[in-house]
């Protein structure tokens, strides 16, 4: 059974070795439930020197209680798991050492302990200076003359804190953009993130577990030179491919892979991350395409330029002409040459709002999709 609870000194006394015929330690015959009766303290047992040398010698930190949660031996282990003293042992319940542990557990325990060889607790334990350590508790039922609980504490703070770390690491894999592939030596696939999934187009991550690694590109032998580049004192390689999506469709690719070493340093896998290009290579087909607008508009701009000089010295030239015609009496010349004044005059103008327009064009900012760099 198992319960999760969470939101080298002197020998032990219990188990030293005693004259089987010395009853005056014995513990008295007594019911088996709880009772809030006092007890003595620490109490002595006849059993074999073996199993108190066993005792001493566990590595996981052992406290013995009655019925009612009061410590009536520990092991050296318990010591130095606790920093407590002998004597603050004597005095203390399980209660000030593991959390969430109360009478009414207690009798939980012992119940179901009368069924079962033992229960396993996950929880907290807390040390003398009251600063707390994850722990696995085992608890065992003790048959001597009146039962008692065995409760066997192991500091499970770095495996804790481990599994802590790779559940972070793993939501991280989960969630991120790129694609990330596990392969084995065979290059067949052994963990896909849902990126996969989603930039291939295949319904689920799990589809592609043991698949070789090939069917994710055009060339499927591309998958196998990835494996032939990780060898010798090449741990890491980058590079680019074409892949393939589960339609068929293809599309560029950015490989970054990690070999995964044995002890021997051999080759047995690699981790590999793929990022998508088509976002990427659409956004700098749009800049190629914005880029090359902008070098047509300077041209025209600089047409627009040359033909306002252009404008400005007809208009020069004819106001000349008009001045050598004012006392000319043809009157039909006098009219052409008023009409090519309004015509200039209109060109100016088209020509000047032409150029407040480029101004405008050439001031403001590139044209993006907003699609694509919102991705990017």
């Amino acid at each position: 059974m198992r319960l999760d609870l969470i939101p080298e000194i002197s020998g032990s006394s219990l188990f030293k070795n005693s004259p089987a015929t010395n009853k005056a330690n014995e513990i008295a015959p007594k019911d088996e439930r709880p009772s809030s009766s006092p007890e003595p303290a620490i109490a002595h047992q006849p059993v074999p020197d073996r199993y108190g040398e066993l005792f001493n010698n566990l590595y996981d930190a052992a406290l013995i209680t009655d019925l009612n949660g009061r410590i009536r031996d520990v092991n050296p282990r318990a010591f130095l798991q606790f920093n407590y003293s002998k004597a603050q042992f004597t005095h203390q319940t399980i209660f000030k050492l593991i959390e969430n542990i109360d009478l009414e557990l207690i009798q939980v325990l012992f119940e179901n302990l009368r069924r079962e060889r033992f229960t396993l607790l996950q929880t907290w334990a807390i040390r003398a200076d009251g600063s707390r350590f994850h722990a696995e508790v085992t608890v065992s039922l003790l048959k001597l003359s009146t039962p008692h609980l065995c409760f066997l504490v192991r500091d499970e703070t770095q495996r804790y804190e481990t599994n802590m770390m790779l559940l972070t690491e793993h939501k991280a894999l989960q969630n991120a953009s790129d694609a990330i592939v596990v392969i084995n030596q065979n290059s067949e696939i052994e963990y896909t993130n849902p990126a996969v999934a989603a930039i291939w187009g295949f319904p689920t991550a799990t589809e592609l577990l043991k698949r070789p690694l090939g069917i994710l590109f055009y060339e499927p032998n591309d998958s196998f030179a990835i494996l032939r580049s990780l060898v010798g004192e090449t741990y890491q390689i980058s590079g680019s491919a074409i892949a393939k999506r589960a339609d068929g469709d293809t599309f560029h690719v950015e490989i970054h892979a990690a070999s995964n070493r044995d002890a021997d340093g051999n080759v047995v896998g690699a981790v590999i991350s793929f990022t998508d290009r088509t976002d990427r290579e659409r956004f700098e087909n749009t800049e190629h395409d914005i880029q090359e607008l902008r070098n047509k508009i300077c041209q025209f701009a600089r047409h627009h330029s040359s033909a306002a000089n252009t404008l400005a010295d007809l208009n020069q030239q004819l106001a000349e002409i008009a001045r050598y015609a004012v006392n000319n009496p043809d009157k039909e010349q006098n009219a052409r040459i008023q009409n090519a004044f309004n015509t200039l005059s209109a060109l100016e103008t088209i020509i000047a709002e032409n150029g407040e327009k480029l101004d405008e064009i050439m001031l403001s900012p590139p044209i993006s999709d907003p699609s694509i760099t919102q991705k990017l």
